[in-house]
Protein backbone atom coordinates (compact mmCIF):
# COMPACT_ATOMS: atom_id res chain seq x y z
CA UNK A 1 0.00 0.00 0.00
CA UNK A 2 0.88 3.30 -0.98
CA UNK A 3 0.49 7.03 0.00
CA UNK A 4 2.07 10.25 0.31
CA UNK A 5 4.15 11.07 3.16
CA UNK A 6 3.59 12.98 6.10
CA UNK A 7 4.81 13.91 9.54
CA UNK A 8 4.21 10.91 11.48
CA UNK A 9 5.89 8.63 9.32
CA UNK A 10 8.89 6.14 10.10
CA UNK A 11 12.02 4.96 9.14
CA UNK A 12 13.00 1.27 8.28
CA UNK A 13 16.30 0.33 9.52
CA UNK A 14 17.24 -3.32 7.75
CA UNK A 15 20.49 -4.78 8.81
CA UNK A 16 22.20 -7.68 6.82
CA UNK A 17 25.04 -8.54 9.31
CA UNK A 18 27.26 -10.40 6.33
CA UNK A 19 30.10 -9.19 3.97
CA UNK A 20 33.01 -10.69 1.32
CA UNK A 21 35.23 -9.84 3.83
CA UNK A 22 36.06 -7.80 7.26
CA UNK A 23 38.03 -4.68 6.47
CA UNK A 24 40.75 -3.98 9.05
CA UNK A 25 39.15 -1.10 10.67
CA UNK A 26 35.97 -2.75 11.35
CA UNK A 27 34.14 -3.40 14.38
CA UNK A 28 30.52 -3.29 13.59
CA UNK A 29 28.45 -6.16 13.98
CA UNK A 30 28.99 -8.09 10.68
CA UNK A 31 30.41 -11.37 9.26
CA UNK A 32 32.76 -13.07 6.34
CA UNK A 33 30.00 -14.85 4.41
CA UNK A 34 30.15 -16.94 1.31
CA UNK A 35 27.16 -19.26 1.47
CA UNK A 36 25.05 -18.70 -0.74
CA UNK A 37 22.18 -20.98 1.24
CA UNK A 38 23.18 -19.26 4.55
CA UNK A 39 22.50 -15.82 3.33
CA UNK A 40 19.21 -17.27 1.60
CA UNK A 41 18.01 -18.68 4.83
CA UNK A 42 19.05 -15.26 6.35
CA UNK A 43 16.45 -13.38 4.10
CA UNK A 44 14.01 -15.93 5.01
CA UNK A 45 14.57 -14.75 8.94
CA UNK A 46 14.27 -11.36 7.32
CA UNK A 47 10.69 -11.75 5.79
CA UNK A 48 9.24 -13.50 9.22
CA UNK A 49 10.42 -10.91 11.18
CA UNK A 50 9.33 -8.21 9.28
CA UNK A 51 5.80 -10.07 9.46
CA UNK A 52 6.14 -10.05 13.22
CA UNK A 53 7.06 -6.61 13.54
CA UNK A 54 3.37 -5.77 11.58
CA UNK A 55 1.39 -7.69 14.67
CA UNK A 56 3.29 -5.31 16.70
CA UNK A 57 3.56 -1.72 14.66
CA UNK A 58 0.34 -2.31 12.42
CA UNK A 59 -0.82 0.46 9.88
CA UNK A 60 2.41 2.19 10.34
CA UNK A 61 3.38 4.78 7.64
CA UNK A 62 7.06 4.10 6.20
CA UNK A 63 9.13 7.06 4.31
CA UNK A 64 12.07 5.64 3.93
CA UNK A 65 13.83 2.06 4.36
CA UNK A 66 17.46 2.15 4.84
CA UNK A 67 19.58 -1.07 4.22
CA UNK A 68 22.25 -1.22 5.95
CA UNK A 69 25.28 -4.07 7.42
CA UNK A 70 27.59 -5.29 6.68
CA UNK A 71 27.33 -5.45 2.83
CA UNK A 72 23.59 -5.76 2.29
CA UNK A 73 24.49 -6.33 -1.45
CA UNK A 74 26.29 -9.63 -0.48
CA UNK A 75 22.48 -11.70 -0.75
CA UNK A 76 21.14 -12.59 -3.97
CA UNK A 77 19.53 -9.80 -5.66
CA UNK A 78 15.96 -11.96 -6.17
CA UNK A 79 16.26 -12.40 -1.88
CA UNK A 80 16.28 -8.76 -1.88
CA UNK A 81 13.16 -8.41 -3.93
CA UNK A 82 11.76 -10.84 -1.31
CA UNK A 83 12.83 -8.52 1.63
CA UNK A 84 11.47 -5.45 0.35
CA UNK A 85 8.22 -7.20 -0.85
CA UNK A 86 7.78 -8.38 2.55
CA UNK A 87 8.14 -4.89 3.67
CA UNK A 88 5.56 -3.53 1.59
CA UNK A 89 2.84 -6.30 2.00
CA UNK A 90 3.26 -5.34 5.97
CA UNK A 91 3.82 -1.08 6.27
CA UNK A 92 2.61 1.30 4.59
CA UNK A 93 5.07 2.83 2.52
CA UNK A 94 4.69 6.27 0.80
CA UNK A 95 4.69 7.08 -2.81
CA UNK A 96 7.84 9.23 -2.42
CA UNK A 97 10.04 6.88 0.28
CA UNK A 98 13.61 6.81 0.18
CA UNK A 99 14.91 3.38 -0.02
CA UNK A 100 18.84 2.99 -0.30
CA UNK A 101 20.95 -0.09 -0.21
CA UNK A 102 24.15 -0.32 0.76
CA UNK A 103 26.80 -1.98 -1.45
CA UNK A 104 30.26 -3.01 -2.06
CA UNK A 105 31.63 -2.26 -5.09
CA UNK A 106 32.89 -5.38 -5.71
CA UNK A 107 29.25 -7.24 -5.51
CA UNK A 108 27.44 -5.37 -8.29
CA UNK A 109 26.77 -5.84 -11.37
CA UNK A 110 23.80 -4.97 -13.92
CA UNK A 111 21.21 -7.37 -13.58
CA UNK A 112 21.70 -6.59 -9.53
CA UNK A 113 21.41 -3.09 -10.22
CA UNK A 114 18.29 -3.42 -12.23
CA UNK A 115 16.71 -5.85 -9.90
CA UNK A 116 17.11 -3.59 -6.94
CA UNK A 117 14.90 -1.03 -9.22
CA UNK A 118 12.28 -3.29 -9.64
CA UNK A 119 11.78 -3.59 -5.98
CA UNK A 120 11.54 -0.12 -5.49
CA UNK A 121 15.33 1.10 -4.18
CA UNK A 122 15.86 4.53 -5.67
CA UNK A 123 18.91 4.76 -3.40
CA UNK A 124 22.41 3.17 -3.23
CA UNK A 125 25.48 4.01 -0.98
CA UNK A 126 28.67 2.47 -2.56
CA UNK A 127 31.57 2.05 -0.20
CA UNK A 128 34.15 3.58 -2.33
CA UNK A 129 36.25 4.80 1.09
CA UNK A 130 39.39 5.53 -1.67
CA UNK A 131 40.35 5.77 -4.93
CA UNK A 132 43.96 5.17 -4.00
CA UNK A 133 44.70 1.26 -4.17
CA UNK A 134 47.52 1.32 -2.16
CA UNK A 135 44.85 2.69 0.40
CA UNK A 136 41.82 0.13 -0.33
CA UNK A 137 44.74 -2.68 0.42
CA UNK A 138 45.92 -1.56 3.39
CA UNK A 139 41.89 -1.18 4.74
CA UNK A 140 41.35 -4.81 3.92
CA UNK A 141 38.90 -4.09 0.77
CA UNK A 142 37.31 -6.29 -1.22
CA UNK A 143 37.79 -4.17 -3.91
CA UNK A 144 40.00 -1.97 -6.21
CA UNK A 145 39.94 1.64 -7.40
CA UNK A 146 38.24 0.37 -11.21
CA UNK A 147 35.35 -1.38 -9.30
CA UNK A 148 34.87 1.72 -7.04
CA UNK A 149 34.82 3.49 -10.77
CA UNK A 150 32.72 1.36 -12.62
CA UNK A 151 29.93 0.60 -9.42
CA UNK A 152 29.47 4.21 -9.79
CA UNK A 153 29.16 4.41 -13.42
CA UNK A 154 26.96 1.40 -13.59
CA UNK A 155 24.51 2.35 -10.29
CA UNK A 156 24.09 5.83 -12.57
CA UNK A 157 23.72 3.98 -16.53
CA UNK A 158 21.30 1.08 -14.58
CA UNK A 159 18.68 4.53 -13.23
CA UNK A 160 19.56 5.14 -9.88
CA UNK A 161 18.97 8.91 -9.86
CA UNK A 162 20.37 9.24 -6.08
CA UNK A 163 24.13 8.03 -5.46
CA UNK A 164 25.55 7.97 -1.99
CA UNK A 165 29.79 7.58 -1.92
CA UNK A 166 31.45 6.56 1.11
CA UNK A 167 35.36 8.52 1.86
CA UNK A 168 37.58 7.70 4.59
CA UNK A 169 39.78 9.85 5.98
CA UNK A 170 42.70 10.15 8.22
CA UNK A 171 43.85 6.84 7.36
CA UNK A 172 47.50 6.06 8.09
CA UNK A 173 49.99 6.64 5.27
CA UNK A 174 47.23 8.56 3.71
CA UNK A 175 48.87 11.96 2.39
CA UNK A 176 46.88 15.48 2.03
CA UNK A 177 47.76 14.65 -1.93
CA UNK A 178 46.32 11.10 -1.67
CA UNK A 179 43.07 12.24 0.09
CA UNK A 180 42.56 15.55 -2.43
CA UNK A 181 43.29 13.36 -5.36
CA UNK A 182 40.44 11.01 -4.30
CA UNK A 183 37.77 13.89 -3.70
CA UNK A 184 38.76 15.48 -7.18
CA UNK A 185 37.95 11.66 -8.78
CA UNK A 186 34.81 11.59 -6.46
CA UNK A 187 33.81 15.13 -7.83
CA UNK A 188 33.93 13.83 -10.96
CA UNK A 189 31.68 11.00 -10.99
CA UNK A 190 28.88 13.43 -9.38
CA UNK A 191 27.27 11.71 -6.98
CA UNK A 192 24.39 13.27 -5.32
CA UNK A 193 25.42 12.86 -1.84
CA UNK A 194 28.73 12.19 -0.18
CA UNK A 195 29.72 11.03 3.43
CA UNK A 196 32.90 11.83 4.90
CA UNK A 197 34.16 9.67 7.75
CA UNK A 198 37.25 10.09 10.11
CA UNK A 199 38.86 6.46 10.83
CA UNK A 200 39.00 5.64 14.28
CA UNK A 201 41.21 2.56 15.49
CA UNK A 202 38.51 0.93 17.51
CA UNK A 203 39.50 -1.93 20.25
CA UNK A 204 39.81 -5.52 19.22
CA UNK A 205 40.03 -4.74 15.04
CA UNK A 206 43.19 -5.67 13.42
CA UNK A 207 44.21 -2.05 13.33
CA UNK A 208 44.29 -1.75 16.58
CA UNK A 209 46.38 -5.22 16.98
CA UNK A 210 48.72 -3.17 14.39
CA UNK A 211 48.89 -0.08 16.29
CA UNK A 212 49.90 -1.89 19.35
CA UNK A 213 52.63 -3.75 17.91
CA UNK A 214 54.10 -0.49 16.13
CA UNK A 215 53.23 -1.60 13.03
CA UNK A 216 50.60 0.86 12.04
CA UNK A 217 50.83 5.12 13.29
CA UNK A 218 47.72 6.40 13.38
CA UNK A 219 47.09 10.14 11.74
CA UNK A 220 47.78 13.02 13.96
CA UNK A 221 44.81 14.93 14.75
CA UNK A 222 45.93 18.44 13.15
CA UNK A 223 46.59 16.35 9.92
CA UNK A 224 43.00 14.63 10.23
CA UNK A 225 41.20 18.26 10.90
CA UNK A 226 42.80 19.42 7.54
CA UNK A 227 41.67 16.17 5.94
CA UNK A 228 38.55 17.40 6.80
CA UNK A 229 38.27 21.22 6.49
CA UNK A 230 40.24 20.55 2.60
CA UNK A 231 37.11 17.84 1.94
CA UNK A 232 34.58 20.76 2.77
CA UNK A 233 36.24 23.32 1.31
CA UNK A 234 36.47 21.02 -1.74
CA UNK A 235 33.00 20.02 -1.87
CA UNK A 236 30.80 23.18 -1.00
CA UNK A 237 33.06 24.84 -3.85
CA UNK A 238 31.90 22.36 -6.04
CA UNK A 239 27.91 22.68 -5.63
CA UNK A 240 27.33 20.43 -2.33
CA UNK A 241 25.72 21.10 0.84
CA UNK A 242 27.48 20.73 4.15
CA UNK A 243 24.16 19.86 6.02
CA UNK A 244 25.47 17.43 8.49
CA UNK A 245 29.07 16.86 10.11
CA UNK A 246 29.70 14.06 8.01
CA UNK A 247 27.80 14.81 5.35
CA UNK A 248 27.16 16.69 2.26
CA UNK A 249 24.68 16.76 -0.50
CA UNK A 250 23.67 18.00 -3.85
CA UNK A 251 20.19 20.01 -3.48
CA UNK A 252 17.37 18.26 -2.35
CA UNK A 253 19.46 15.21 -1.94
CA UNK A 254 19.87 15.42 2.14
CA UNK A 255 19.74 11.96 3.37
CA UNK A 256 16.28 11.21 4.72
CA UNK A 257 16.81 8.53 6.82
CA UNK A 258 19.72 10.03 8.82
CA UNK A 259 17.92 13.22 9.16
CA UNK A 260 15.02 11.10 10.94
CA UNK A 261 17.67 9.99 13.49
CA UNK A 262 19.44 13.60 13.93
CA UNK A 263 15.78 14.83 14.62
CA UNK A 264 14.23 13.00 16.97
CA UNK A 265 11.66 10.93 14.90
CA UNK A 266 10.88 7.19 15.00
CA UNK A 267 12.29 4.15 13.55
CA UNK A 268 12.17 0.38 13.52
CA UNK A 269 14.86 -1.87 12.96
CA UNK A 270 15.32 -5.30 11.63
CA UNK A 271 18.00 -7.79 11.66
CA UNK A 272 20.16 -8.51 14.60
CA UNK A 273 21.61 -5.88 16.99
CA UNK A 274 19.51 -3.13 14.36
CA UNK A 275 18.17 -0.59 17.47
CA UNK A 276 14.79 0.98 17.18
CA UNK A 277 13.19 4.51 18.80
CA UNK A 278 9.27 3.28 18.65
CA UNK A 279 6.67 4.89 20.96
CA UNK A 280 9.03 6.69 23.18
CA UNK A 281 10.87 3.49 24.24
CA UNK A 282 14.42 2.89 22.57
CA UNK A 283 15.46 -1.61 21.98
CA UNK A 284 17.53 -3.26 20.06
CA UNK A 285 17.34 -6.78 18.59
CA UNK A 286 19.78 -9.15 20.01
CA UNK A 287 23.39 -8.94 18.52
CA UNK A 288 23.76 -12.85 18.31
CA UNK A 289 22.97 -14.39 14.83
CA UNK A 290 22.15 -17.53 16.05
CA UNK A 291 19.96 -15.97 19.18
CA UNK A 292 18.14 -13.85 16.68
CA UNK A 293 17.61 -16.78 14.11
CA UNK A 294 16.62 -18.67 17.53
CA UNK A 295 13.38 -15.91 18.19
CA UNK A 296 12.71 -15.72 15.00
CA UNK A 297 11.76 -19.46 14.50
CA UNK A 298 9.73 -18.98 17.79
CA UNK A 299 8.04 -16.19 16.27
CA UNK A 300 8.94 -14.06 18.58
CA UNK A 301 10.36 -10.72 18.31
CA UNK A 302 14.36 -10.82 18.73
CA UNK A 303 14.39 -8.27 21.70
CA UNK A 304 15.73 -9.60 24.99
CA UNK A 305 14.43 -7.71 28.10
CA UNK A 306 17.63 -6.53 28.86
CA UNK A 307 18.52 -4.77 25.60
CA UNK A 308 15.41 -2.74 26.19
CA UNK A 309 17.08 0.93 26.68
CA UNK A 310 15.06 2.94 29.49
CA UNK A 311 16.36 6.44 29.44
CA UNK A 312 15.64 8.91 31.73
CA UNK A 313 13.58 12.27 30.60
CA UNK A 314 16.95 13.81 31.13
CA UNK A 315 18.98 11.65 28.94
CA UNK A 316 16.35 11.60 26.31
CA UNK A 317 16.73 15.41 26.38
CA UNK A 318 20.49 15.18 25.91
CA UNK A 319 19.89 12.74 22.84
CA UNK A 320 17.66 15.38 21.47
CA UNK A 321 20.23 17.98 21.60
CA UNK A 322 22.95 16.00 20.67
CA UNK A 323 21.46 14.63 17.31
CA UNK A 324 20.16 18.28 16.68
CA UNK A 325 23.66 19.31 16.71
CA UNK A 326 24.82 17.07 14.06
CA UNK A 327 23.02 18.88 11.63
CA UNK A 328 24.50 22.15 10.42
CA UNK A 329 21.41 23.81 10.79
CA UNK A 330 21.20 22.77 13.85
CA UNK A 331 17.78 22.50 16.15
CA UNK A 332 15.12 24.77 17.33
CA UNK A 333 15.39 25.12 20.76
CA UNK A 334 10.88 25.22 20.67
CA UNK A 335 11.04 22.25 18.87
CA UNK A 336 12.47 20.77 21.85
CA UNK A 337 9.97 22.73 23.90
CA UNK A 338 7.48 21.34 22.47
CA UNK A 339 8.42 17.51 22.69
CA UNK A 340 9.42 17.90 26.19
CA UNK A 341 7.00 20.56 27.15
CA UNK A 342 9.69 22.61 29.15
CA UNK A 343 11.74 25.77 28.53
CA UNK A 344 14.82 24.84 26.97
CA UNK A 345 16.63 27.37 29.48
CA UNK A 346 14.67 25.71 32.55
CA UNK A 347 16.60 22.44 31.40
CA UNK A 348 20.07 23.64 31.08
CA UNK A 349 21.34 26.52 33.00
CA UNK A 350 21.96 30.32 29.97
CA UNK A 351 25.40 30.12 31.11
CA UNK A 352 26.08 26.74 28.75
CA UNK A 353 25.93 29.78 25.84
CA UNK A 354 29.01 31.94 27.60
CA UNK A 355 30.46 28.96 28.80
CA UNK A 356 30.52 27.50 25.08
CA UNK A 357 31.31 30.47 23.17
CA UNK A 358 33.03 30.53 20.00
CA UNK A 359 31.65 26.29 19.55
CA UNK A 360 27.85 27.10 19.40
CA UNK A 361 25.90 30.39 18.37
CA UNK A 362 22.21 31.15 18.54
CA UNK A 363 20.81 32.35 15.58
CA UNK A 364 16.72 33.83 16.92
CA UNK A 365 15.75 30.19 18.35
CA UNK A 366 17.99 27.83 16.74
CA UNK A 367 21.37 26.83 18.38
CA UNK A 368 23.95 25.42 16.11
CA UNK A 369 27.39 24.89 15.71
CA UNK A 370 30.05 27.10 14.84
CA UNK A 371 33.00 26.27 12.01
CA UNK A 372 35.01 25.91 15.03
CA UNK A 373 32.75 24.01 17.14
CA UNK A 374 32.62 20.89 14.12
CA UNK A 375 36.54 20.32 15.58
CA UNK A 376 35.35 19.58 18.86
CA UNK A 377 31.58 18.27 18.48
CA UNK A 378 31.73 15.52 21.16
CA UNK A 379 33.30 18.05 23.67
CA UNK A 380 30.57 20.64 22.59
CA UNK A 381 27.39 17.65 22.69
CA UNK A 382 29.18 16.10 26.11
CA UNK A 383 27.88 19.50 27.61
CA UNK A 384 23.99 18.96 27.42
CA UNK A 385 24.34 14.91 27.81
Amino acid sequence: MTITSNDNTIGLYVHVPFCLRKCRYCDFLSFECHDDRALNQYADALVREINARYEEWPYKVVDSIYIGGGTPSVLAAEDMKRVMETIKDNFVVTLDSEITIEANPATLDDRKLETYLEAGINRISIGVQSFDNSILNLLGRAHDKNDALNAVRMAKKAGFKNVNVDMMFGIPGQTLKMWRDSLRQCIFLRPEHISLYSLQIEEGTPFQKMVDNGTLEPTPDRVDRTMYHDAIDMLTQAGYNHYEISNVALPGYESRHNLKYWSYKEYLGLGPGASSFMGGHRFKNASSVLEYLKYIKKGLPPVKPEDVERYTPREEMGVFVFTGLRKTAGFDIRDFESTFNLDFFDVYDPSIITNLKGLIEMDGFVMRLTEKGLDVSNRVMSEFV
